[in-house]
């Protein structure tokens, strides 16, 4: 009986032992696992945070690009303005300088007629001097005869 309990302690010791390797191989196997996702780990933090530094730089390049544009907006808006304001100054120099034609149109036409009746007037005057030197003529000739 002694016997048969010690080889029972020995089987179940064996199994033990049995089971001890397993979990110990179970064991490392685990530790070989953790050392290579902790490895794995840092390669991925690592590129996190590459990826975290070039997400930085977008960012500050995107609020650069931000900043240029609506300066740039506000550029072409002022540049607007100014134009508009001239385009405006223009029209009212065109209207002035229109009407200013408009006046001188006017006077030249007048000029124009007047010009007219002075050479009506002075073609009138040569006429009457034509007739008078003729009569001239025939006086000078009538009275040296």
């Amino acid at each position: 009986m002694a016997e048969r309990n010690e080889d029972h302690h020995l089987q179940v010791l064996k199994e033990s032992e049995v089971l001890l390797q397993a979990k110990r191989a179970e064991l490392e196997n685990l530790k070989s696992q953790v050392t290579s996702q902790q490895q794995e780990m840092a390669v991925l933090d690592r590129q996190l945070g590459h990826k975290k530094e070039e997400l930085h730089l977008l960012q500050g390049s995107m609020v650069q690009a931000k900043a240029d544009l609506q300066e740039a907006l506000r550029l072409g808006e002022t540049e607007v303005t100014e134009k508009c304001n001239h385009i405006r100054e223009v029209k009212s120099l065109l209207e002035e300088l229109s009407f200013q034609k408009g006046e001188l149109n006017v006077q030249i036409s007048e000029r124009k007629t007047q010009l007219t009746l002075i050479k009506q007037e002075i073609e009138k005057e040569e006429e009457n001097l034509q007739v008078v030197l003729r009569q001239m003529s025939k006086h000078k000739t009538a009275f040296l005869q």
